[in-house]
């Protein structure tokens, strides 16, 4: 499809150069037209992958416009009567923060595909996004866009081993996205919780991470040891376990040697019940076999 061409040549190469400008007011150093427009009549991009703005940041960002001026122009698209962003919407909202009515701007005639496809690249070569947000940048570009991991590769300079690993993140809870969004958690700790096999344990060990504050290598080696590590956490256990008699030790023996298999005896208060390993259905005739037979 011609509208992956420009791929692993970053932003510039997206934007065709036969492009169609209005109200020209002075070019810059690339040739391009920039022009004054109305900041009321700019709207943001709907496929901005950036969720989260911080305003502090907003606020120094419109204080450094205001003394210094716009250094960079942002990049718009006609919108019927108004202009989206394809690039830029920080600026947007830094300029609009310290009131200004025009803001510098560069019109793109470019489709809807590569519009998302630059708001997405823009926001990743920025390092603007938390590692959820650029999970679901890189995930949108390769599902519904179809580029490959080799060519986002080279777009936003990352390793394609990162890209997955990024991704991945993906398939953890909402609550452990959450986290790691708001820095509660790192993505090197999402990623250390995605090698356990459950919802239940990854919660647990979350709870236990962020109560603990772990470091990464402290949650790679919780998650590699979890079950002999929370086995020994007494908050785990709705209850402590009776200590067995000795007799009762030596009972299971006697049968582990008899079946030859792991048998295992719990007994409370004279009462109890036999539980006996089998590894497939062979293995469970063969105990049934002795059973009946003894």
């Amino acid at each position: 499809m011609n509208k992956k061409s420009g791929l692993g040549r970053g932003l510039g190469a997206l934007i065709p150069n036969d492009i169609t400008v209005e109200k020209k007011s002075k070019i810059n150093e690339d040739g391009e037209m920039i022009d004054q427009i109305d900041i009321n009549l700019i709207i943001p991009n709907r496929d901005q992958p950036r969720k989260d703005f911080d305003d502090s940041k907003i606020i120094a960002l419109g204080d450094s416009i205001k003394e210094l001026g716009l250094l960079q122009p942002i990049v718009l698209k006609r919108k019927g009567s108004y202009y989206e962003i394809i690039a830029g919407e920080r600026r947007w909202r830094a300029c609009k923060e310290v009131g200004l009515k025009k803001i510098p701007s560069i019109i793109k005639d470019v489709d809807e595909f590569t519009v998302a496809q630059l708001s997405l690249v823009e926001n990743i070569q920025r390092e603007d996004l938390n590692a959820i947000e650029e999970a679901v940048a890189y995930h949108k570009l390769i599902d519904e866009f179809k580029i490959t991991q080799e060519s986002l590769s080279k777009i936003v300079g990352k390793s394609r081993s990162y890209i997955t690993n990024t991704i991945r993140l993906l398939k953890l809870e909402e609550f452990i996205q959450l986290g790691i969004a708001d820095n509660t958690i790192t993505n090197g700790h999402g990623r250390s919780l995605l090698s356990l096999d459950t919802d239940k344990k990854r919660r647990i060990a979350y709870e236990y991470i962020v109560k603990e504050g772990l470091s990464v290598r402290k949650t790679e080696e919780l998650v590699k040891h979890y079950d002999l590590f929370f086995n020994k956490q007494p908050l785990q256990r709705t209850h402590k376990p009776n200590k067995k008699l000795p007799e009762i030790i030596n009972i299971e023996e006697e049968l582990a040697v008899s079946i030859g298999t792991k048998v295992t005896i719990k007994e409370s208060n004279g009462r109890g019940k036999i539980l006996i390993d089998f590894y497939n259905i062979d293995d469970l005739n063969r105990i049934l076999e002795l059973i009946n037979q003894k």
